[in-house]
């Protein structure tokens, strides 16, 4: 709230409750002159340990949030479960074991069809649509959303997914695979240890984190693990996008979702969570009940998330407008946020996609 109205722009932030008890932390922002009412509100939800600031982190010059704000549309960004801005739960308490029980998968059926309600109930939106976009993560919790509980298909009018972590059988990055090789170990101390949380947000390890990066120095530790977790792309890098990001990421999450994570990565099949000693195989999502009108982003040089598995998933899904590779041969899992050119290379094509949809819309 403080980067958005540092900037001029008007915030709010909301609390919305989920059917299972989760307390979810939601931030809105518009123009100071408020949204355009002819146009649809947008929601936004992060990545794996992202949080709603990933969106603005930038300044109002590049970051996505704020170009859509610039635009007239009111804009909503989500922060799922777990992470620093949704902690609460109505009988459950962080330091709970059992608060950690759930994968993504719990995202995408409780989650994000609580946002979708409040944002509908708050906006009164004749249509009772809104626009999607969702990266990595956020992707993730989208098609197991729209193939899980079709009924909300009819609530989007149209969406995109950046980086969509759906197959990950081809996972490129070193550091992924090595924990993915090593995972029983870390499952049974995870087990051993009661872990449930994963990497706590915290000022004190964030802001040693962004001492450890400064933007000075090319070859700092986050640029390091950037390269291996999500592919080599130094020269992109807006190191001074990387040195705000340090101070509000990683947000925390739960231990079971990169768990459900390699199990998608060992099975290659996008399904949900398979409990262990369990009698039978979940079944895939259906993704042919995914049928919102869709465009996908994606990177070639994106070490976690595979051309080859973006393209396979794709051909599954009934309403795809565009399929397209953005920002060059280099481009990576993480330029998606901080790559100095994203706004050109992507964000405006995301703005000309939904500007042309409302043109069409109006005509309707």
């Amino acid at each position: 709230m403080e980067l958005i109205n540092k900037y001029g722009f008007r915030g709010q932030a909301y609390t919305v409750p989920t059917v299972d008890g989760y307390q979810l932390g939601v931030h809105r922002l518009a123009r100071k002159e408020g949204p355009d009412p002819n146009l649809l509100p947008i929601l936004i939800v992060h990545g794996l340990l992202g949080s709603s600031a990933d969106w603005v982190l930038s300044g109002p010059e590049d970051a996505l949030a704020y170009q859509l704000a610039n635009a007239g549309y009111d804009v909503w960004l989500g922060n799922t479960r777990g992470n620093r801005y949704s902690r609460q739960h109505l009988r459950m308490s962080p330091n709970q074991v059992e608060f950690w029980n759930f994968s993504w998968h719990e995202k995408g059926i409780y989650d994000v069809p609580a946002m979708i309600d409040f944002i509908l109930n708050q906006t009164q939106t004749p249509s009772q649509q809104i626009y999607f976009i969702g990266y990595s993560e956020g992707a993730t919790v989208y098609y197991t959303m729209t193939s899980s509980l079709p009924q909300y298909n009819s609530k989007i009018r149209l969406a995109h997914t950046m980086a969509p972590a759906v197959l990950l059988d081809k996972v490129r990055s070193p550091l992924l695979l090595s924990l993915s090789n090593n995972s029983p170990l870390l499952i049974s101390i995870s087990k051993s240890t009661k872990m449930g949380e994963l990497l706590k947000w915290s000022e004190q390890q964030n802001g040693f984190m962004q001492t450890m990066c400064p933007p000075f120095a090319k070859r700092n530790p986050c640029v390091v693990l950037f390269e291996n977790l999500f592919g080599p792309n130094s020269e992109s890098i807006d190191m001074n996008a990387v040195q705000v990001m340090m101070g509000h990421c990683p947000a925390g999450a739960s231990v079971k979702e990169p768990k459900h994570y390699n199990q998608i990565i060992q099975s290659g099949i996008f399904r949900p969570y398979q409990e262990e000693n369990a009698d039978r195989i979940v079944k895939p999502y259906n993704l042919s009940l995914s049928v919102v009108p869709v465009h996908i982003y994606y990177g070639l040089n994106d070490w976690i998330v595979h051309p080859k598995n973006v393209l396979r998933f794709a051909a599954v899904l009934p309403n795809v407008r565009e399929i397209r590779a953005v920002g060059g041969k280099k481009f990576t899992h993480i330029d998606f946020l901080i790559a100095k050119r994203v706004k050109a290379t992507l964000y405006s094509k995301i703005l000309l996609n939904l500007r042309n949809d409302a043109r069409q819309n109006a005509q309707q």
